[in-house]
């Protein structure tokens, strides 16, 4: 079995904004897109939102380290705590 993966509101950004980017880019490129200076903006929007997203996939992702980290430290300290017991009971 595989697990479903849960889609964050921060990906869904992450990948619009990609898109955006992209598309905007081959448009340039390409001479589809003539406009206005401040559409020349979207691209430095875009990229707003993109770090902006990663930035909160890079804290949720640091967080989860964290509890996996603590939950790790806990259990070790207390199988630890079970040798040193089982020790101090077999040597006179």
């Amino acid at each position: 079995m595989y697990r479903r993966y849960k889609f964050d509101i921060w990906d869904v950004i992450i990948w619009i904004s990609l898109i955006v980017l992209i598309l905007y880019i081959l448009g340039k490129l390409t001479g589809l897109i003539n406009t206005p200076e401040w559409v020349n903006l979207i691209p430095i929007i875009t990229m707003v939102f993109f770090a902006g997203a990663f930035y909160q996939k890079v804290i949720a992702f640091m967080e989860k380290m964290n509890y996996r980290t603590d939950f790790l430290k806990t259990n070790l300290e207390s199988i630890n705590n079970k040798i040193k017991k089982s020790l101090s009971f077999t040597t006179p």
